[in-house]
């Protein structure tokens, strides 16, 4: 399922997490995988770089993590459809 033409996908969403961001990106350099599949990556950031190790999220925070990610078309409307088939009961 691609993006409709004229379609904006930024490159990332993001959260505030205090005094930090965490950021759902789209990986740009490898776009897909074997399975042409696009990558993404879920990171803190702290004054525009990248902080190594582990983070933790709340539910609420992954929850807002991943509405902003719907809202900026981060993601593919392939794996919305996935999620929602997967969640739906």
């Amino acid at each position: 399922m691609d993006e409709p033409a004229g379609t904006h996908k930024a490159s990332f969403a993001s959260i505030d997490q205090g005094d930090k961001e965490v950021r759902l990106e789209k990986l740009q350099a490898v776009v897909v995988d074997e399975a042409g599949q696009e990558q993404v990556r879920i990171s803190l950031w702290s004054r525009g770089e990248m902080l190594d190790g582990n983070f933790t999220l709340t539910e609420d925070e992954l929850i807002s993590l991943l509405q902003a990610a719907i809202h900026d078309h981060v993601l593919s409307r392939g794996f919305w459809a996935k999620l929602h088939s997967v969640i739906e009961i």
